[in-house]
C-alpha cells in the first residue's frame, strides 16, 4: 500500500503557481503527521496495559508506607482516616423523635403562664394540672428574667417543669400519673468573711456607703451603738471604722444575704466594738451584751416608794385629780440618783414646776426623766453608763417635801416604771466567755487584714 499516493493526489491538485520550496515542505510536514499517528498506541490497548510509573528516589517518600505491585505496576498506598461507621441519616432522626427534649425559656415583662403555655403549644389542661400542685403560689408571681425548664416529650407531654426562684432554690414539678408533684431544691452555698475600713468624712452613712456597706448594713451598726453613741452629733470628720461582713456564695455568684460580724467604731481616741455571737447578740470585747439592760430603781440607796404612777391621782397641792405620770422616790436631799441604762443627756434646766430636771435619752426608744433635783453631775450632750451617778435628789419646784420623781417613757409615752417590761440583757460568763473571748481574737486578726 502506498502511503504517499493520497499525498501525491493532493499536490496534483493544487495551483501550479506555488513555488517548489512550499510544495516540497508541505509533503515533509504531511510525511511526519502520518508516522506519528500510526506509532501511537490504540485507545483500546492504553485501557489494557498499563503504564509502569516510576518514581525517583529524589523525592524522599516515608518508607513506611507499603509499596504494592498491581499489574507490574508499583502504586503507594496511605492509611485511611478511621471516621468510624457512618450512621444513616434515617437512625438520627428515630432517636431524635422517640426521646423527651429540654426546653428553656426566660420570663418577659408581661408574661403569664398561660402566655407562656400558648407560646411554646403546651395544652392548658397540662397547666391547670401544674397549678393545683403549686400550693405555695410560685406560679403567680413570675418574674422577669426568671429561667422556666420545661421536659416535653414527643407526644407533647411535660414530664418536669423547673423554676429557679433564687440563687438557692429551684422549684420542681414532675409528672406522676396524670397529675405533678412539687418539691424544692437547695444548692450548697459557702459564707465568706470581707473586711471594710474607712474615715468618716462628711456624715457616718456617706462615708459608711462609699466603704461599700449597704443600707441595711449601716442602720444595723447605728443600732447596736444606739446607747452609746449619737451618730448624727457625736461622729467626727477623721472618725475611723472597720467592719467584717460575712456573705454567702453559690458558685461564685453573691445571693445577697450578708450579716454583720464585727465592728470597731473610734470616736475622739476611744474604740467602742461589737462582735456577733453564735447566739446571734452582739457583745463588746469584754463579753458584755449591748443589748443594753435597765436598773428598776435609779437611786443609789434603798428607798419607800411614796406615790406611785396613776393617771387619776388627785394632786395633793391643788386639790385637782391629774395624772401622775411617774413613781415617787421618798429620799433626804442629796440622795445620788444614777443612770438607770447607758445614754445620753438631752435635757439639764430649771422648770418653775420640776424644779432642776434632768432627761437621759436611752437609744432610740426609752426616755427617763427626773424631777426635784437639787445639783446637777451632768450636762447636756454628755454620754452616761448604766448606774453612773447623774444627779443628787431634792425638793425645788412645786414640791410637798424632798423626794425623787422618776418618769420612764417608751416612744414618747409614759409608762409605770416599775411594772413595765424592762430590757433586761446579761454578759457572758464562764466557759461561754472564754470561748467567745478566743472568736474576738479571730475576728479581729480579720479586721486588721
Amino acid at each position: 500500500m502506498n502511503l504517499l499516493r493520497p499525498v501525491q493526489s493532493k499536490l496534483h491538485n493544487l495551483p501550479a503557481q506555488l513555488p517548489k520550496r512550499h510544495l516540497y515542505g508541505m509533503v515533509l510536514l504531511s510525511t511526519l503527521t502520518l508516522t506519528v499517528t500510526i506509532m501511537l498506541p490504540s485507545t483500546k490497548n492504553l485501557l489494557e496495559q498499563p503504564a509502569s510509573i516510576s518514581i525517583p528516589n529524589s523525592l524522599n517518600l516515608p518508607q513506611n508506607h507499603a509499596k504494592t505491585k498491581v499489574n507490574n505496576t508499583e502504586f503507594y498506598s496511605l492509611p485511611n482516616d478511621d471516621l468510624g461507621p457512618v450512621e444513616s441519616a434515617d437512625a438520627l432522626d428515630d432517636i431524635a423523635a422517640s426521646e423527651p427534649e429540654w426546653q428553656q425559656y426566660n420570663v418577659q415583662n408581661g408574661d403569664t403562664l398561660s402566655t407562656i403555655f400558648n407560646g411554646l403549644g403546651l395544652p392548658l389542661a397540662t397547666m391547670y394540672k401544674l397549678l393545683d400542685a403549686d400550693k405555695e403560689k410560685i406560679l403567680d408571681g413570675l418574674k422577669p428574667g426568671q429561667v422556666l425548664s420545661l421536659l416535653i416529650d414527643p407526644d407533647n407531654l411535660l414530664l418536669e417543669f423547673k423554676i429557679k426562684q433564687d440563687l438557692l432554690h429551684t422549684r420542681i414539678f414532675t409528672r406522676s400519673g396524670n397529675s405533678y408533684d412539687s418539691q424544692i431544691k437547695t444548692e450548697t452555698s459557702n459564707w465568706e468573711n470581707r473586711a471594710l475600713s474607712g474615715v468618716i468624712k462628711g456624715s457616718f452613712y456617706l462615708s459608711a456607703r462609699d466603704a461599700g456597706l449597704s443600707a441595711n448594713q449601716i442602720q444595723r451598726i447605728a443600732n447596736l451603738f444606739q446607747w452609746r453613741l449619737n451618730f448624727a452629733r457625736d461622729l467626727r470628720q477623721g472618725d475611723s471604722f472597720k467592719v467584717l461582713v460575712q456573705r454567702e456564695f453559690v458558685k461564685g455568684k453573691s445571693t445577697g444575704k450578708s450579716e454583720l460580724q464585727a465592728v470597731e467604731l473610734t470616736n475622739k481616741g476611744h474604740t467602742f466594738y461589737a462582735f456577733r455571737h453564735e447566739d446571734g447578740k452582739f457583745y463588746d470585747n469584754k463579753g458584755q451584751s449591748l443589748e443594753r439592760g435597765f436598773m428598776r430603781i435609779p437611786l443609789e440607796r434603798s428607798s419607800r416608794i411614796s406615790s406611785t404612777y396613776n393617771l387619776n391621782r388627785k394632786h395633793p397641792i391643788t386639790g385637782r385629780v391629774r395624772p401622775h405620770k411617774g413613781t415617787d422616790f421618798a429620799v433626804p436631799t442629796g440622795t445620788a440618783v444614777l443612770a438607770p441604762s447607758d445614754g445620753v443627756v438631752v435635757k439639764s434646766v430649771y422648770h418653775a414646776l420640776a424644779g432642776n430636771y434632768l432627761v437621759i435619752r436611752h437609744g432610740r426608744q426609752y426616755t427617763t426623766r427626773f424631777l426635784h433635783l437639787s445639783k446637777f453631775l451632768v450636762k447636756e450632750g454628755d454620754t452616761v453608763r448604766r448606774g453612773q451617778r447623774i444627779a443628787l435628789s431634792g425638793n425645788t419646784g412645786r414640791s410637798t417635801g424632798p423626794h425623787l420623781h422618776y418618769e420612764f417613757h417608751v416612744n414618747n409615752r409614759a409608762v409605770d416604771a416599775m411594772q413595765v417590761k424592762l430590757p433586761m440583757a446579761e454578759g457572758l460568763g464562764g466557759e461561754e466567755k472564754r470561748s467567745f473571748l478566743a472568736t474576738i481574737a479571730k475576728y479581729q486578726q480579720e479586721l486588721a487584714g
